[in-house]
This record gives structure tokens, C-alpha cells and sequence, in this order.
């Protein structure tokens, strides 16, 4: 094979339940996770050894990046002794901002050098060695529309054709995972939400669908960034069905079921960096 070219999708969360925190310091979630349009592309072509070149460049150390941590870790297998690629990872979605993008390349790095080197992994070893790398690496795997719990490990896809256009407000606001974790001061636990089943009659019933979804990071999140439960109100004075963080922040989304509408939305956030993107259910392979 001469060289692969991959999509690298986002993702938003509608609803995030952080349950409860386990013994062994992760977080129990309950999260409908949806792939987006936005992407990352990674290109694989042959080479001697492993190399991964991030551009722009996302962390100091090329090494350090989720996608050359996925490459080293396939490559450590005895099945890919001595195999080589150069992997490039082209970066369109924010970094830091709840959209998945790291997560998303090291899923994206481990599929397709899986299929670049004719395969030295079944299934199981690629969900182990994503597991290890992150608790929301395992969803990119075979990204779509699931339903998320455990630490990031558990899903469920959903058979289901959203109607949604996602419009994504990005504020340029870093906020850290382990802080917004450790500002939910989680003691004791709290039951799941049935979303899939809320979900459904949000679509079927056009129910209001704030009355379903909560991301339990707004709270703590909102009082420090005040500017972020502002885009939110904006999403719904421009007519969103639904409006809300994705992840720990720092992105907002509203969810529109008109074009046009979504596109008002848009450009009513001034300078911020602002996508219409689609879900998305598709190949990761886009040529070779």
C-alpha cells in the first residue's frame, strides 16, 4: 500500500451524567456521544521507522501527542516488529475544547495503521490498546451515534438518523478535565437518565429537549467563564432545539432541524470561531 489518507472526526456530547467516582479515580458517565463532520485528516505513507509530525504541532514533544502514543503502541506489538509508516496529522478541530480531536487521531492512527500493516491487531487488542490511551478514544474506534458510560469504555451505538444541524461556538477558553472534575465534589452517586429513550421522543414527540439533557459541568464551569452560559442563551434566542458545553468545555453548541436558521445562529457570535457541521456515520478511509 502506497499511503492512506483518514478522517479523524469530532464529536459532542448531548447529556453528561458524571454518576459517580470509582476506586480506581475515573468517573462513571452516562453521555450520548455524536460524531461530527469537523475532522482531523491523517495521512500514512511508508517508512523506516515511526514518525508522526502533528501540524500545527499540539503539544512540545511530537511523542507526546495521543496519535504517536497509538503508533508507538501498535508498533510495540510482536506482529508489527519492524514495520515503519510517517504519519501526518493535519489539525482542523479546536484543541482543548471538549470536541475529542486527540482522542479522535489516536483512534483514527490505530485503524489505519492497523490496515497499513495488513492488520497485526484484531478487534479486541485495538479496543484494549484504545482504552489504555483514553476513556474516549475506545468510542472513535467506530465512530457514530452511541450511548457512553463506565469510564468512556462502555458503548452503545445507536441505530438512529438525527435531524440535526450542529452549529459549534468555539471562545478560545482552556478548561482543564481534572478540574472540572474535581470541582463537581461528587460524594456519594446518582441514577442514569435513559437517553437513548429520551432522545427518540425528543425526535419522534419534538419535545423540548432541555428538559431531558444536562451536561453536570456547566454549573462549575459557567461560574468561572461567565461568557459561555451567554452563548448558550444566544443559541436559544436564535431558535436552537437544544443548546449546551460539549464535554468540560470550553465549545458550546446549539442543534437546529433548519439550515437557514442555523445559519442566522452562526453569525451572531461575532469574532469566535464558529463551524455548521453534520453527524456523520461513515468510513474513516476517504483514499489510499
Amino acid at each position: 500500500m502506497n499511503g492512506l489518507r483518514l478522517r479523524a472526526c469530532a464529536k459532542i456530547n448531548l447529556g453528561l451524567e458524571v454518576l459517580r467516582k470509582r476506586d480506581d479515580g475515573y468517573h462513571d458517565i452516562n453521555s450520548l456521544f455524536i460524531a461530527i463532520d469537523l475532522h482531523d485528516e491523517i495521512s500514512i505513507h511508508p517508512a523506516d521507522g515511526i514518525e508522526v509530525v502533528c501540524e500545527p504541532a499540539v503539544t512540545d514533544r511530537p511523542d507526546d501527542n495521543l496519535a504517536a502514543r497509538a503508533a508507538h503502541t501498535l508498533g510495540s506489538l510482536p506482529s508489527a516488529h519492524g514495520q515503519g509508516a510517517k504519519i501526518t496529522v493535519a489539525k482542523q478541530i479546536p484543541t482543548g475544547g471538549g470536541l475529542g480531536g486527540g482522542s479522535s487521531d489516536a483512534a483514527t492512527t490505530l485503524v489505519g495503521l492497523n490496515r497499513f500493516w495488513n492488520f497485526p491487531a484484531d478487534d479486541a487488542a485495538l479496543l484494549a490498546m484504545a482504552s489504555s490511551l483514553g476513556s474516549d478514544v475506545p468510542f472513535f474506534l467506530q465512530p457514530s451515534v452511541a450511548l457512553v458510560q463506565g469510564r468512556g469504555d462502555v458503548i452503545t451505538t445507536i441505530d438512529i438518523d438525527l435531524p440535526f444541524v450542529v452549529v459549534l461556538v468555539v471562545p478560545g477558553i482552556h478548561v482543564s478535565t481534572p478540574w472540572a472534575y474535581s470541582t463537581l465534589g461528587i460524594t456519594g452517586e446518582q441514577p442514569a437518565t435513559d437517553l437513548i429513550r429520551s432522545l427518540r421522543q425528543s425526535i419522534d414527540d419534538h419535545q423540548d429537549m432541555s428538559h431531558h439533557f444536562r451536561n453536570d459541568f456547566e454549573p462549575v464551569v459557567f461560574a468561572q467563564h461567565h461568557v459561555l452560559s451567554s452563548i448558550k442563551q444566544r443559541f436559544y434566542e436564535k431558535g436552537a432545539a437544544y443548546a449546551s458545553m460539549s464535554g468540560s468545555g470550553s465549545t458550546m453548541y446549539g442543534l437546529y432541524t433548519d439550515v437557514d436558521k442555523a445559519r442566522t445562529a452562526a453569525s451572531a457570535f461575532g469574532n469566535m470561531a464558529v463551524y455548521i457541521c453534520s453527524p456523520v456515520n461513515d468510513s474513516f478511509v476517504t483514499s489510499q
